[in-house]
């Protein structure tokens, strides 16, 4: 048993001194198990869309605080924390469910700054930044820093105040968690909501909960898993499992002197760190 084992493992002349799980047809078996599991999982969604989720650890304390770190290195004061902008930032993110589109302009035409106006907040300057299918807080302001549109709104020198809303629910069948950023100045003399500064303690208790679409704002890390997670994670065991045996192979047939005429080890391995340096840096989530 551990002899047939071995060889899909270590060279030998049992396999021609090549891991079976090297040569080619057990590689066309691996991606066609990757490709079958994608199918899987595109089906799962949209015949089961609650079986796969989101899987987020994004709150809304850590997206204020870092926007306000962004905010110093530019030597920008940090934003209050505004309610009434946090309610319109959650009121936007469950219309985005309830109606299923993923842009600042609704399908009916509702605009951002018709959700400032339904809760009473009166500006003489606001933004919003979106973002959706992240996992952090971390990734989601990187990807707002990188694009200029969204950093603009992030290092407005303009804005004084701010509302986050982050919201899980179901968008095209696939459960996603959605981060919304309001930003505004309220009209001079006009105060809208209660205030909080960053030195202040941040209020990170759920500001409300709706039944359908499922709407839970500043959610705790979820029990359901994303599919994309799902994936990244088969194709990174899949990645280890080969690059740990081309190691291995390379050790081998380097101390045994074993000579070949198809290609080398160190090819294989140079063309797989490539390969593992794009899945690292993928792209994460979506930003409008």
């Amino acid at each position: 048993m551990f002899r047939k084992l071995h060889l899909y493992f270590l060279p030998h002349p049992d396999n021609n001194h090549r891991a079976f799980i090297l040569q080619p047809k057990f590689l066309a078996f691996l991606i066609f198990i990757y490709l079958l599991n994608q199918s899987f999982l595109r089906s799962l969604t949209v015949l089961k869309p609650g079986i796969l989720g989101y899987a987020s650890e994004i709150t809304s304390q850590k997206v204020f605080e870092f926007t306000n770190q962004e905010r110093l290195k530019y030597d920008l004061p940090p934003l209050s924390f505004n309610s009434t902008l946090a309610r319109s930032a959650t009121a936007k993110a469950q219309d985005m469910f309830e109606n299923n589109y993923w842009a600042h302009t609704s399908p009916t035409g509702t605009n951002p700054w018709d959700f400032f106006k339904q809760e009473g907040y009166q500006y003489s300057i606001a933004g919003e930044n979106l973002a959706k299918d992240f996992y952090d807080t971390e990734t989601v302001i990187k990807a707002w820093m990188n694009s200029p549109t969204h950093k603009a709104n992030i290092i407005n020198s303009k804005y004084r105040e701010i509302g986050i809303g982050i919201v899980n629910g179901t968008l095209n069948g696939i459960k996603t968690t959605l981060v919304v950023q309001h930003f505004g100045t309220p009209i001079s003399g006009i105060v809208s909501g209660d205030q909080t500064s960053e030195e202040n303690n941040y209020n990170t208790d759920k500001v409300g909960i709706i039944e359908s679409p499922e709407i839970i704002v500043n959610p705790a890390v979820s029990k359901t898993i994303n599919p994309v997670t799902v994936s990244k994670t088969l194709g990174l065991i899949m990645f280890t499992i080969i690059l740990s045996v081309l190691l291995i192979d390379a050790y081998l047939t380097y101390k045994n002197k074993t000579y070949r005429l198809s290609g080398s080890s160190a090819g294989h391995i140079s063309f797989l760190a490539i390969i593992f340096l794009l899945l690292l840096f993928s792209h994460q989530g979506t930003i409008f």
